[in-house]
């Protein structure tokens, strides 16, 4: 799932499981118990670092507004990296441990929204 690490893709089943069974998004609590995370500054990284990549989307400042985005959106975009920036990409996302491609998203997102994760 877009590159995730076991505990961002738990996290986002999770969401979309509860959403499907309750009509509403889970709170950060319920999430934190069910993924075993305890501080809730880890827990509210966890979902700031998802709504970033675009695996989460939330309305700022209001409770239980997780949802999952619409299947294929941003689908079918091909770049083709010039070798070195490939190479960066590499380096990056080793350095992060996260994919390639998930590393290569955040550069893009950062180029044309502007800022970091």
């Amino acid at each position: 799932m877009m590159g995730l690490t076991n505990v961002q893709a738990q996290c986002v089943q999770f969401v979309r499981h509860h959403v499907e069974q309750h009509g509403a998004s889970p709170s950060y609590r319920e999430i934190a118990d069910h993924l075993g995370i305890r501080g809730r500054g880890t827990i509210s990284h966890l979902i700031d670092s998802l709504v970033y990549r675009g695996a989460l989307l939330r309305v700022p400042g209001k409770a239980r507004t997780l949802s999952i985005p619409e299947p294929g959106v941003g689908d079918g975009i091909v770049v083709r990296p010039l070798p070195e920036v490939r190479r960066a990409i590499r380096a990056y996302a080793h350095e992060h441990r996260i994919s390639e491609r998930t590393a290569a998203e955040e550069a893009l997102r950062a180029y044309f929204v502007g800022g970091a994760p």
